[in-house]
């Protein structure tokens, strides 16, 4: 029984040294951590980059499941982001996220999500709408999914329905501002996959249809576990290691 726990063991410290050493060499081009959605210049379906030291992150545009394009509108009070209109015809708010489009964000590798920020996501009376709602759907390294709500419920505060999450007001929710909202830790410490930014369905104050819950994708911060993770890991593998020994050898 020791000898095949303890070739179980030298295989993952192996891979975990591994990691360990990959993390060491990587590249120092593209170690910014931030992608901004005034980027997405391309205004195609996917927009690719690649960050934190080597992680390649591409986003898609979609409508109703069908591929869409990315747009953008004017930004208010400084924040310009991206939004998302159909490949062939108009959007119902092209330049913004609206009921049925999403836009999501695919990562080469688990990474920590330490922020992300929307902009126009009002509380209304602005434009009619109220209490504008973001869906952010994720998918973990784990491959487990959540999904959460931002949603304005003043000019200067909103709520996100995640734990241990600071939303701070980047620009006030008023006519001819920025509606912009940050969020930072959203999904804890957990590593991410894919992230999807949507919009939810409400009531117009003018009573006039369904509001928009349309909004722009601001911008993503993110990190990859540091090389001392590793080598926390392999700390614990080999600590198993030696306490094998000790219990063959007893």
């Amino acid at each position: 029984m020791f000898i095949p726990n303890l070739k179980r063991v030298a295989v993952v410290a192996g891979l975990a040294m591994a990691a360990l050493s990959a993390q060491a060499t990587v590249s120092p081009a593209n170690t910014f951590d931030t992608i901004y959605g005034a980027n997405f210049t391309n205004l195609s379906s996917t927009y690719n980059t690649t960050f934190l030291g080597g992680t390649v992150a591409s986003f898609a545009a979609k409508n109703n499941g069908a591929t869409a394009r990315f747009s953008f509108k004017p930004g208010q009070d400084g924040f310009l982001g991206v939004g998302v209109s159909p490949s062939h015809g108009n959007g119902r708010t092209p330049g913004e996220i609206d009921i049925g489009e999403t836009i999501t964000g695919s990562f080469s590798r688990g990474v920590l999500v330490k922020n992300f920020s929307v902009g126009l996501l009002f509380n209304g009376p602005e434009y009619h709408d109220v209490q504008e709602k973001a869906i952010v759907s994720v998918l973990y390294a784990d491959h487990t999914t959540a999904n959460f709500s931002l949603i304005a419920t003043g000019n200067t505060v909103a709520l996100w329905n995640g734990s241990s999450t600071q939303v701070t007001n980047l620009s006030p929710a008023t006519v001819n501002k920025g509606g912009a909202w940050s969020v930072a830790n959203p999904f804890g410490n957990k590593l991410v996959s894919q992230v999807t930014f949507g919009a939810a369905m409400g009531a117009r104050v003018d009573g006039k249809g369904t509001n928009q819950s349309d909004y722009t994708l601001l911008s993503i911060t993110a990190a990859v576990p540091e090389p001392e993770t590793y080598a926390m890991l392999l700390a614990g593998l080999l600590a198993i290691g030696a306490a094998a020994r000790r219990k063959k050898s007893s």
